[in-house]
C-alpha cells in the first residue's frame, strides 16, 4: 500500500519509516581516529592559571599530568583532581614548549584518591603541539611505498 500525501499523516507507515530511517548520531562526544597509547609522556598540567588573593593574583604552580593515550581530536590525561576541575571546563596543558586548551569531557577515579582520568577533547593548540600529534599518528601510518597494496591477504 502506497500512501498519498493527504493521507501520509494517518498512514501506518508513519511510525515504521521512522524506525527503518539512519540515525546518525550528532554530538556522541567520541574521540575521532585512532588512540595511540604512549608511554612516560609527561605534561604541565593547569598552565596560566591564577589564584585569587586580597592583593593581587598570583600564578598557581603547575601540576604535572601524565598523558596516556591521543587521538587527532582528544587524550586521556591522569593529573591531580580539584573540585573546581568539572566537565566542560578549558585547561591549558604544556608538552616542553608546545601548547593546546583542552576541555574536560569526563573524569573518571583512577585508584588513588588524589589523581583523576581525565578525557579532554582538543579547542586549540599551536602549531608546534599539532605538528607532534600529527607525527605520532603519521608514524602509524604505511608510507607511501609500502601501502600494503602488493598484499593479497
Amino acid at each position: 500500500m502506497t500512501c498519498s500525501v493527504q493521507t501520509f499523516s494517518r498512514c501506518r507507515c508513519v511510525p515504521m519509516l521512522s524506525v527503518m530511517a539512519p540515525q546518525i548520531p550528532t554530538n556522541t562526544g567520541r574521540r575521532l581516529g585512532e588512540r595511540i597509547h604512549l608511554d612516560d609522556v609527561f605534561i604541565a598540567w593547569r598552565v596560566d592559571e591564577v589564584l585569587p588573593g586580597r592583593l593581587r593574583d598570583r600564578p598557581r604552580p603547575v601540576e604535572v599530568g601524565r598523558l596516556i593515550d591521543v587521538s587527532v581530536s582528544g587524550a586521556s590525561i591522569v593529573a591531580p583532581g580539584a573540585p573546581e576541575l568539572r566537565p566542560g571546563r578549558a585547561v591549558v596543558i604544556r608538552l616542553d614548549d608546545a601548547e593546546a586548551v583542552v576541555r574536560i569531557r569526563r573524569i573518571s577515579d583512577f585508584g588513588d584518591e588524589d589523581f583523576r582520568l581525565f578525557g579532554v577533547e582538543f579547542i586549540d593548540s599551536d602549531l608546534v603541539f599539532r605538528d607532534w600529534i600529527n607525527g605520532l599518528l603519521s608514524a602509524r601510518r604505511p608510507d607511501e611505498h609500502g601501502l600494503g597494496w602488493d598484499r593479497a591477504d
